[in-house]
């Protein structure tokens, strides 16, 4: 009994692990800049055509591909959209849940509804996903969803793990073994015996259970003694069998080895010779696709037919316009017009001096110069006179040239242009037209620390305008003393309005009521200097600020009363039901109210002010980790790990040495 015991436990941590690498592996994928940026685009309503969706799919692929995580797929679906992004690339949520993941336990109506939910990570029961066949069978696979939904979240990320093969890895010491998973409502996650899964409930009788840190019970179903003899004894037969046919199996390999030495190398060969002119071909059409798009966008097919067709070194130029805002200009012309005049002046002096060069419109917003042969310095001595000429348009418009490397054959024209459009990135907030030539240094995205989103939090949750701007304002001066790129201002502001948002969908605030915030939103992806980003957040948080001074200026005895337990009591072991008696209401009652009133129940906001003064804790004093638990009111450091991580993304001793690093830098 002690052995099963021991087994059970050991099968336990092996499943918690895989878990536990799945969250993280969720954590990690939704907190991508590249998931918030969508996440950002889909609640401005931007056009589906310019979501930028390719590098979430290439990252789900790679999660998906890694064999150690036992994950099907990967989904990210909005709220307020029908989008959905897999492995398989981007799609409807009709499409994918009525076939591909089609399940009866599982509907799209199911995962819509889990937008209303308070847990940030939810393990669901395991069920067959698939189309069913023409025999009314399911063709699907057992798979087990793990999904993370933040509470102020308007996306959410789900890890289909796949529950057999997670078995197989598992119990592969073990196969025999019938192990049931159940959830912390006693839910059947995951059966090794279907029998077990479809019922719903364990059969009797129970001879071994387990219990990990994370509230899952592991139980193990024990076979009689005459059955296991049995299985013993045929266990016995069978290796005998084994033995017999693994000396079999070699005396026929001797035989035939020498017959199929020959043909196996020669399929193996042409198999290499095969998987080359793949990869050949699929790099033609890597950048035919770019080659495709140039000749779809430029007016005159023969010119670049001409430039397809030419072999031999060249250099690219690539020019983009950064229009200037309304909100801070009154141009005399519409941006098309401003577009046009632009590309003239390219096309006037450019031809001028290389007559044999070819440019091209991109976009509206870019254009493209082709340049036969290696003239580097030429062409460089070009740009600086251009410079002048363009400078007189800068209180309209901005322009930046990237020169490429030299590039010898027209199949690199992809290759090319992705290196010009990197380099175009690097542009800083200066009021004059810039030529970049190489790489910076520091190309890194921005991201806050998790010391400035406490901040911003805690000033915007105070709606008071004045001090938030004290606090934000140095660090947009900061960022202009580095010298930062216009593409690392734009994630700043990115990452600056996701966390306004999330503020303002904490107090309630309507949508209707924040419709004077898109055009202000429009307006920062526009701005062409730092003394605009200042103006126009100035203009945002005034009016963040205020909408939340109107929501919390309307009082409710009731959840005042609530809230001031919670910040005087947190230490200790608080109960609704206790503060529903000192009300006189209902427990269900208090409950719904809460949650209604505040957008978050009553355990939720126990727990953030338990994270929250802990966050205190590890940052102004130098307590053991396990005492300061106890102190803020989790008697057991399981429990406090996990509720920590929850709503940090980090154990405490992770947030510990992350806020000592950013002191020190």
């Amino acid at each position: 009994m002690a052995q099963n015991r021991l087994t059970l436990q050991k099968v336990a941590e092996r499943y918690q692990f895989q878990l536990d690498k799945v969250r993280e592996a969720l954590y990690k994928q939704f907190t991508e800049k590249t998931v918030i940026t969508l996440n950002n685009q889909v609640i401005l309503k931007k056009d589906p055509e310019s979501l930028s969706t390719r590098p979430i799919v290439l990252d789900m692929q790679s999660i998906a591909s890694d064999s150690e995580l036992y994950v099907d797929n990967m989904i990210l679906m909005f709220r307020s959209t029908n989008l959905a992004l897999s492995k398989l690339g981007p799609g409807t949520t009709i499409d994918l849940f009525s076939s591909i993941y089609q399940s009866s336990l599982y509907p799209l109506s199911y995962w819509q509804s889990q937008f209303d939910r308070s847990d940030n990570y939810v393990l669901h029961p395991g069920a067959i996903f698939g189309s069913p066949s023409s025999s009314g069978e399911s063709a699907g696979r057992m798979l087990i969803p793990y999904s993370i939904k933040p509470a102020l979240a308007d996306n959410m990320m789900i890890a289909m793990i796949d529950g057999n093969r997670l078995r197989d890895a598992i119990l592969k010491e073990t196969p025999d073994l019938d192990i049931t998973i159940l959830g912390p409502n006693q839910t059947v996650i995951y059966a090794t015996n279907e029998t077990n899964k479809e019922s719903n409930q364990i059969q009797e009788p129970v001879a071994i259970e387990y219990q990990d840190e994370d509230g899952l019970r592991y139980v193990m179903k024990m076979t009689s003694p005459e059955f296991s003899s049995r299985i013993l004894r045929l266990d016995n037969l069978m290796m005998i069998l084994l033995g017999v046919s693994i000396v079999i199996a070699f005396l026929v390999s001797l035989f035939f080895s020498k017959r199929l030495h020959k043909p196996v190398r020669q399929l193996i060969q042409e198999k290499g010779e095969i998987q080359q002119e793949l990869q050949e071909q699929q790099s033609e059409l890597i950048n035919y696709h770019f080659m495709n798009k140039l000749k779809n966008i430029h007016p005159d097919l023969d010119e670049w037919q001409h430039i397809q067709g030419t072999e031999g070194t060249y250099t690219i130029v690539l020019y983009e316009l950064r229009f200037r805002s309304p909100a801070f200009i009154d141009a005399p012309m519409s941006r098309e017009h401003i577009s046009q005049t632009i590309g003239e002046q390219l096309r006037r002096v450019t031809d001028e001096q290389f007559p044999d060069s070819h440019t091209l419109q991109m976009e509206h917003h870019q254009f493209l110069t082709v340049f036969p042969g290696n003239e580097r310095e030429r062409i460089l001595g070009m740009l600086e006179e251009l410079k002048l000429v363009l400078d007189e348009d800068r209180q309209y418009c901005l322009v930046t040239a990237a020169i490429s490397s030299a590039f010898e054959h027209s199949l690199q024209f992809g290759h090319a242009y992705r290196q010009v459009n990197e380099l175009a990135a690097q542009a800083r907030l200066l009021e004059e037209t810039q030529i970049v030539v190489e790489y910076r240094s520091d190309r890194a995205t921005y991201f806050l620390t998790l010391t400035q989103e406490q901040e911003l939090t805690t000033a915007l949750k105070s709606g008071k305008e004045q001090e938030t701007l004290d606090l934000f304002l140095p660090w947009l001066d900061e960022l202009d003393q580095k010298e930062a790129s216009v593409d690392m201002f734009k994630h700043m502001v990115l990452a600056v309005t996701d966390k306004a948002k999330m503020v303002l969908d904490h107090y309630k605030v309507q949508p209707d009521d924040t419709l004077q915030l898109r055009s202000i939103l429009l307006q920062l992806e526009e701005c062409c200097t730092l003394d605009e980003y200042k103006r126009t957040f100035e203009t945002y948080f005034r009016i963040v600020t205020q909408l939340i001074r109107e929501k919390k200026e309307t009082n409710d005895p009731i959840i005042d009363h609530v809230l001031n337990v919670i910040k005087d009591q947190y230490a200790e072991d608080l109960s609704l039901d206790v503060l529903a008696d000192q009300l006189t209401l209902s427990s269900s009652y208090l409950s719904t109210y809460i949650k209604e009133k505040t957008g978050a129940n009553f355990m939720e906001h126990l727990h953030d002010r338990r994270v929250g003064y802990a966050q205190e804790l590890l940052v102004h004093t130098d307590s053991n980790i396990q005492d300061i638990g106890i102190q803020v009111g989790y008697r057991n450091i399981s429990s406090f790990n996990r509720m920590f991580k929850n709503r940090t993304g980090s154990s405490p001793g992770e947030y510990r040495r992350t806020h000592l690093l950013d002191k020190r830098a």
